[in-house]
């Protein structure tokens, strides 16, 4: 997993210089793929990156846990590709349960998932469910985390690449300078 290098805090750093940067390269609120949000609820924080295009990544950050939900609305794991609706058997199986309860919540579709991981704690492994894959199914995690910029070079391509031309209203000395900010 491309963020097992990383500590929470590191992470969180890195959600919320690339939310911030966003907001700087695009008024629209609708077009931006990150977000952060502070204190969404008491003592919890949400981030996510959502491309438009049915894909996204929802971070609930509560103390030192995060929780990662992904959705690759193309995956056969999606419970839309499956013959009868349902969400892949062990996703959501061990993780905390005071995070399970955050992303039950009608803000988010806790139904569209494709990937789930948590970290109770600062650093450490990365844990998943029980989930298995006989037929080589892909749950859009390897590609769909890789998106995730972790550092200013990687936000510098992401941004170049999608937002092309305005990208120019920001330097790349000011990504560095936002990325340290938060560091």
């Amino acid at each position: 997993m491309k963020l097992a290098h990383l500590t929470n805090q590191q992470l969180i750093a890195a959600l919320k210089a690339s939310a911030a940067l966003d907001i700087a390269l695009c008024e629209d609120a609708h077009l931006r793929c990150f977000s952060y949000q502070t204190d969404w609820q008491a003592g919890v924080d949400i981030a996510s990156y959502n491309n438009g295009g049915g894909d996204e990544i929802i971070f609930i950050i509560k103390g030192d846990a995060i929780l990662i939900k992904g959705f690759d609305h193309e995956s056969e794991v999606s419970p839309h590709a499956q013959e009868e609706y349902r969400i892949w058997p062990g996703m959501y199986e061990g993780a905390p349960a005071a995070l399970l309860a955050i992303l039950a919540n009608d803000a988010f579709d806790m139904d569209d998932v494709t990937f789930c991981f948590w970290r109770t704690s600062n650093t450490g492994a990365w844990q998943q469910g029980p989930v298995e894959f006989l037929n080589d199914e892909d749950d859009g995690s390897r590609w769909l985390l890789s998106i995730v910029t972790t550092t200013p070079n990687e936000f510098i391509k992401y941004a170049q690449n999608y937002y092309q031309d305005d990208f120019n209203r920001i330097s790349p000395a000011q990504v560095h300078q936002v990325f340290a900010q938060y560091a």
